[in-house]
């Protein structure tokens, strides 16, 4: 594909930029609260290990099937600009048929998957999750046009509502005794408020015109994004079906437990970004000087979002979990696996902040068959990792593929690192300063963290938990504000454009 000549027509501001931020990180932390929360209450009140990891059989698969379902077709609405409501409605009646097919595949695959890990509830979890997908058709396209004119306040109060019903949901639903379909039910919840709400706010009534001819090449933007998107669900998916097929279900709920400790609230942090990155890259690549600029602003952003939450993490969680979760089902030697797969997940969360700004910047500027071919790299890389892992380190249990994840995924991130220079010539010298300063202030943070660690007794977790994570924490902030000149102050100058 040829770069991209036209001058850009309406580039978006540093000010719409970051307000588009400031909005969508208000909803995050609302929703992350609400779901860590929520989990945290399930699991130590209702939820055995034993059911957790029986769920998680069917849950790892629920972010698959949503892309598979929308097919990128929605994204290619954002890095547009030609489409009308004929284009529009097309798009409408493409996805209710993709997804529609989904269902269908569902019904016989999903008892097949069910037998492969001798679960037959687990078919029964993903055919109802087939249902889900025919919902999200009730807001696709009002919530691709809300982001690509960047009404991210809109967006954010309406994934809010969304998620939080998924939250009470999810409490709900295991508090009456449905251990296993709680968090099915719960994303499902999500969905039909999500349909519900979109539609009172910004109604899209698709009209009965099917000109598939007309939308070819949304189709065809589309395809090489959702195979990229399947292809980065399937490589951070199947290390949950290798945990279960060579440790059990147990050992499945204790890793996925530590995954979504760790992994999901990075992901859930970055998205704060990561959902502004795609729309902005996508509006502003005529001008490379730009996408540079905007893409240090963002790696910055996302470190100091990521970094303290990794650190504190690192240093308290053996006392985190004491504190939350020993009262219930978990023994002691599960909490212990549970916190060791924790402290290694936290080095891959150090290059996630990066590598989840890659995609939207190649997707963005127009070469989605560049992302695809980091998610080729990296579908076959990972898994073979967990599978070695694995077996190499039987003995230590799910913590072995935690290990294959900190030993696979840099790999994967260096090959990204290369095709994101190779689009925009990124001077290397400049974004390494720019992040390594932020790199070295957390260093800090944790050796003081780490450092008091010896000195308090391992009596009084909630007092331990408290000393060493603030001190880590205040290390880190004070040596982002010496050295770095990151201030509450200049990030509120900086939200505010």
């Amino acid at each position: 594909m040829t770069e991209p000549t036209e001058p850009p027509s309406d580039a978006p501001s540093h000010h719409q930029i970051s307000r588009g931020v400031a909005w969508t990180g208000a909803a995050q932390a609302i929703i992350a609260i609400a779901d860590l929360i929520s989990q945290m209450l399930v699991i130590a009140l209702w939820v055995p290990p034993e059911d957790y990891g029986v769920a998680m059989y069917a849950y790892a698969w629920f972010s698959l099937l949503d892309t598979a379902a929308d097919m990128g077709v929605a994204s290619a609405l954002i890095q547009k600009d030609d489409h009308d409501e004929a284009k529009l409605s097309t798009v409408f009646w493409f996805n209710l048929l993709v997804s529609s097919g989904m269902f269908v595949v569902l019904c016989g695959v999903g008892p097949l998957y069910a037998w492969f890990i001798d679960r037959p509830v687990v078919g029964w979890m993903l055919i109802a999750y087939g249902g889900k997908l025919l919902i999200q058709n009730g807001y696709s396209i009002p919530l691709a046009l809300l982001r690509k004119h960047l009404r991210f306040d809109e967006v954010a109060k309406i994934r809010t509502a969304a998620h939080l019903s998924e939250s009470c949901g999810r409490i709900v639903f295991a508090a009456i005794g449905w251990t296993r379909w709680c968090f099915i039910l719960a994303a499902m919840l999500r969905a039909l408020v999500f349909a519900a709400v979109m539609q009172i706010r910004h109604p899209f009534r698709p009209r009965a015109i099917f000109r598939p001819r007309e939308i070819k090449d949304y189709v065809r933007f589309g395809l090489r994004s959702a195979a990229s998107g399947m292809l980065y669900q399937l490589y951070t998916n199947l290390d949950y079906t290798v945990v279960g097929k060579f440790f059990g279900a147990k050992a499945l709920g204790i890793y996925h437990l530590a995954y979504s400790i760790v992994l999901e609230p990075v992901r859930t942090i970055t998205n704060v970004v990561s959902e502004v990155a795609f729309p902005t890259f996508a509006r502003l690549r005529y001008d490379k000087a730009r996408v540079v600029d905007q893409l240090i602003r963002f790696t910055r952003l996302n470190l100091v979002a990521v970094l303290p939450f990794l650190i504190v993490l690192w240093l308290i969680i053996p006392d985190l979990l004491i504190l939350f979760a020993s009262g219930g089902d978990w023994k002691p030697d599960q909490l212990a696996m549970v916190a060791a797969c924790v402290r290694v997940l936290c080095f891959v969360g150090v290059l996630r902040p990066l590598g989840f700004l890659g995609p939207p910047l190649l997707d963005g500027m127009g070469f989605p068959g560049r992302t695809l071919r980091y998610m080729v790299f990296t579908a076959i890389a990972m898994p073979l990792a967990y599978i070695l892992g694995a077996v190499a380190l039987t003995s230590h249990g799910p913590v072995a593929v935690a290990i294959a994840w900190s030993v696979g995924y840099p790999f994967a991130f260096l090959w990204l690192g290369y095709l994101v220079s190779r689009t925009v010539h990124l001077p290397l010298g400049r974004y390494g300063r720019a992040a390594g300063g932020i790199l070295a202030c957390a260093a800090a943070g944790w050796t003081a963290g780490y450092g008091l660690s010896w000195i308090l007794p391992d009596t009084m977790p909630i007092l331990r938990a408290s000393a060493i994570g603030g001190t880590a924490f205040v290390v880190l902030a004070a040596t982002l504000a010496i050295w770095q000149d990151i201030t509450p102050r200049s990030i509120r100058a900086a939200m505010k454009g």
